[in-house]
């Protein structure tokens, strides 16, 4: 039996598994003692999860040793050579349409085993619901990988090999995806879509069950949020790849499949924030199951946009109409259980969402889920409007606003700033607000001091905004004139200020409590603050995190400037692009060891009469494209906390003359330090509590 025969047996006998633990998870629950059957559903998770490794496995020695009977590894392969050239081998397990899925699978499988495990030994009928719910999922999955434009063991055609098992056929793995930053941004991605099938799972088992307490919440909380932080890791890793390596002069374009990430990211949010409400005060039951329902909901419409080809994208599979019906079954049959669930247990849920102030936590909640539902749900319509009227289900949504319309960048951001700016007001106010609210003159009395520390940030802002944004605004950016532009700069920097004083607050204050209650030093008291009650530091970090990274996206997104422009190949020839000169040192050609071209510019980056950078952009050749003539850019950027200068070189024009695109971002580092805070932040709140020991 071939790789291809193996591989294939694999996935079928995980398919059985899947399958049979579903059917005596039911069985057991529906017989009386029938907790043995039930464990047997549990022992078979395991055997998926076993399967599926075996599968990862030999399709990870295929990759490895350069296996090409398989036409996913044929037409996956790397073309890196040296000491890490495995570690590139290695990713074209995520790097196609095939392997991703099966990898996805895979980590779904880990999930399920891990539930498995915790509850084998506990007569617990929600897991075991739970359980049976994941591996119906499961079930989907694999049968999405024997389509065959999604099977990762499908045979190459022996005609394209020779006897020494060298392809004859010029394929390989994208360039693009030869970068160290798609090593791990797709993985995370994954581990955090496969995670957040677990809360949804416990929701409709919660439904199924009738056990509406907050059990099933506090069971999946830490997996959510684990889920979410990596979800968020990948879609930052994404961006820094984006901005890194292709060369179009941003990090973020809001194409449909970056879009296909964001969407569960942001109900994400909403989820977690009403889970909290959940688990302390038994409020937001619907809420929280119904946002447990639509976050997965929305992880299916990210692979279905991905793989269904219905949507046009650079980062889209080719069409294939059978994961697309697969995929709507999905997604209309999980939303319609969840949506009648909730139906069926109204009376148990009754009550739930109501809050009697709206100057309260559980009012910065609500409008908390209502902005990110609306966000999520407005990206993902008019993401997917531009298909409206040629898909399958035309005859359905062709009358619908906007069908057939393909929605631009600037379309997004007209709409993301004003939402972006409010959500961030709300979510910095929320840490001073009470549960079931207080009186006015109590909240200001709070609010006194941070309010004071915004309005001394917001003069450091507004100075940065003055001095380092407004120079290189452009409108050409986004069409927007200066005074809009400015007005909702303004604002934003100012709810930035807001949102990063407000935590900076918080901790002093608490640790100057601590510190004069216990006699501790003020940086001993500080350091417990931050590292003992997790959950409440992990949120603030968070939120300052968020007011850190609205800064960054103001200037590198509002006040861009770009300049289109050519250089001659003469020693000491300039050209001007704002304050900044960059003068010609060299044009160099090279041969790589694995057959690449590339021609790299040498370029002093020069302002009043000083070098202050040496960047070198370059034009890559790759070799499984040089028969296309085809290359790719690879950026230089000349990085300083207050901007970035951003270098590609294009090749030459018809003189001979280098054709560059010299761009500067404002604030970009901002972005970066703000997704590191995030995580750190994300990091704490989720990291598990150690467990007291009992006294013996």
């Amino acid at each position: 039996m071939g790789l291809s025969g193996l591989g294939n047996m694999l996935l079928a006998l995980a398919s059985i598994c899947a399958v049979a633990s579903i059917g005596f998870i039911a069985l057991g629950m529906r017989t009386k003692d029938g907790e043995g059957m039930v464990k047997i559903g549990h022992y078979l998770t395991y055997g998926v999860f076993g399967f599926t490794s075996m599968a990862m496995v030999l399709l990870a020695a295929a990759f490895l040793g350069e296996n090409f009977t398989l036409e996913y590894v044929a037409y996956n392969h790397p073309t890196k050579v040296g000491a890490w050239a495995w570690l590139y081998r290695l990713s074209g397990l995520w790097a196609g349409r095939e392997g991703s899925l099966l990898f996805w699978e895979w980590i779904l499988a880990i999930y399920a085993a891990f539930v498995a495990r915790k509850f084998i030994d506990k007569n617990d009928r929600l897991g075991s619901v739970a359980l049976g719910i994941i591996n119906f999922v499961q079930v989907f999955f694999l049968a999405a990988l024997f389509i065959k434009l999604n099977n990762p063991f499908q045979a190459l055609d022996p005609s394209y090999i020779d006897a020494t098992g060298k392809l004859l056929i010029d394929v390989a793995m994208n360039p693009l995806l030869q970068n160290p930053w798609m090593l791990s941004h797709p993985p995370t991605l994954f581990i955090g879509y496969a995670g957040l099938t677990v809360p949804f799972a416990f929701a409709l088992a919660a439904l199924i069950t009738g056990d509406t307490s907050s059990h099933w919440v506090k069971i999946s909380d830490r997996i959510t949020v684990f889920s979410w932080l990596l979800l968020g890791i990948g879609i930052g890793l994404g961006s820094v790849w984006a901005y890194v390596e292709l060369a179009f002069g941003g990090y973020w374009a809001w194409d449909p499949v970056e879009n296909a990430s964001l969407l569960p990211w942001l109900t994400g949010v909403a989820l977690l924030h009403s889970m909290t409400v959940y688990r302390r005060r038994e409020g937001f039951r619907t809420w929280t199951i119904f946002l447990a329902g639509l976050t997965f909901v929305l992880v299916l419409l990210g692979t279905f946009i991905t793989r269904s080809g219905v949507v046009s994208s650079v980062h889209a599979f080719q069409e294939d109409m059978l994961s697309f019906w697969l995929f709507i079954f999905m997604m209309a049959g999980s939303m319609i259980a969840i949506i009648a669930g909730l139906i069926y247990r109204r009376k148990d849920l009754g009550g739930s969402e109501t809050f009697d102030r709206l100057m309260s936590k559980e009012g910065s909640y609500y409008f908390n889920n209502l902005i990110m539902t609306i966000a999520a749900l407005l990206v993902a319509y008019l993401t997917i409007s531009s298909a409206f009227n040629s898909w399958p289900l035309a005859w359905l949504t062709s009358w619908w606003p906007a069908a057939g319309k393909t929605f631009g960048a600037a379309t997004y951001d007209t709409l993301a700033r004003p939402i972006g700016i409010f959500y961030i007001l709300v979510m910095s106010v929320c840490p001073i607000l009470s549960w079931g609210g207080g009186e006015p003159g109590s909240f200001f009395k709070r609010a006194k001091w941070p309010l004071a520390g915004a309005g001394v940030l917001s003069v450091g802002l507004l100075a940065l905004w003055w001095f380092d944004m407004v120079p290189y605004f452009q409108q050409t950016v986004d069409g927007m004139s200066l005074s809009v532009t400015n007005v909702i700069a303004v604002i934003g920097l100012l709810t930035a200020a807001l949102a990063i004083a407000l935590p900076i607050y918080l901790f002093i204050e608490g640790a100057r409590k601590r510190s004069s209650a216990k006699g501790e030093s003020f940086s001993k008291a500080l350091w417990w603050v931050i590292t003992k009650p997790r959950t409440q530091s992990g949120g603030y970090l968070t939120h300052l995190g968020m007011g850190v990274i609205l800064v960054g996206l103001i200037g590198s997104t509002m006040y861009v400037q770009a300049f289109n422009t050519t250089l001659a190949q003469t020693p000491g020839a300039q050209l001007q692009a704002g304050k900044y000169a960059f003068q010609f040192q060299a044009l160099d050609e090279a041969t790589e060891a694995n057959g690449d071209v590339s021609y790299t510019a040498t370029l002093d980056v020069v302002r009043e009469g000083k070098i202050i950078d040496t960047i070198k952009p370059h034009l890559v050749f790759p070799i499984q494209l040089q028969s296309q003539n085809q290359s790719t850019q690879k950026v230089d950027i000349t990085i300083s906390p207050v901007k970035d200068i951003f270098v590609s070189f294009a090749g030459l024009d018809q003189a001979g003359n280098l054709a560059l695109t010299v761009k500067f971002f404002p604030m970009q580092v901002w972005v970066w330090t703000g997704f590191i805070l995030t995580i750190i932040g994300s990091v704490l709140a989720a990291w598990p509590k150690r467990r007291k020991l009992a006294a013996a």
